[in-house]
């Protein structure tokens, strides 16, 4: 089997929802309302993803660096990626979240070699500037669409094994071979009917793996 692993990055690899992290503390005090608003499906997604940023004024580094003392990723995950690694499995992040609290929290668990298919953020003095690089015509809702990168490592002959949290996360799901599933995720799942396994921590990925007898030989 030609595994990749593809993992949604806040409250899935990451155990806390990062944005929220920054926004709380660098945020204007109403981006919650901004959160109301598209929970109640009255603000697009991708119009949600950047406004709450549109007030934030510190640098780059300074929020990276708040980051790193606040955020954490969910236990087991550094474990997956060295095993994976070892097993020359892929393991990438998927996520709608901004690059640079992503690359942030890799990089002090010392796993910036991990594939990102993340927002790309510049920072200017008119404001961070976003670059959406995996995206289709046909789905601009989210700005980064999850699908089309399922449907690329399927079309390169891997099976996709999907993890994530998030309603969100339930177009790449729908396409996945296996679910990782935790939160409202696991839910929508139980619900289609979908092929899932229940995410407490990323030993479950690991077990899952070893019980399927994932090696080496068998990865390529």
């Amino acid at each position: 089997m030609n595994i990749a692993i593809l993992c949604d990055f806040d409250e899935t690899a990451a155990q806390q929802n990062v944005a929220h992290i920054v926004l709380n503390r660098f945020g204007e005090s109403d981006w919650r309302a901004l959160q109301q608003q598209f929970h109640e499906g009255t603000l697009p997604a991708r119009e949600y993803f950047e406004r709450p940023f549109d007030g934030v004024t510190a640098s780059r580094d300074e929020m990276q660096r708040y980051v790193r003392e606040h955020g954490r990723l969910r236990d087991g995950f550094v474990e997956l990626a060295h095993h994976c690694r070892e097993r020359d499995i892929e393991l990438a992040i998927v996520t709608h979240g901004m690059d640079f609290y992503v690359e942030a929290l890799l990089e002090q668990a010392r796993l910036e070699w991990l594939p990102t298919y993340a927002v790309h953020t510049t920072f200017t003095d008119a404001g961070i500037q976003y670059d959406y690089r995996y995206t289709r015509p046909s789905c601009v809702e989210y700005g980064n669409c999850k699908c089309s990168i399922v449907d690329g490592y399927k079309s390169r002959g891997h099976q996709v094994f999907y993890v994530g949290d998030g309603v969100t996360d339930l177009c790449p799901a729908r396409k996945a071979d296996l679910v990782f599933a935790r939160s409202r995720l696991l839910e929508e799942c139980r619900a289609e009917g979908l092929p899932y396994v229940e995410l407490r921590d990323f030993g479950d990925v690991i077990a899952e793996l070893e019980r399927r007898n994932v090696s080496v030989e068998a990865a390529h």
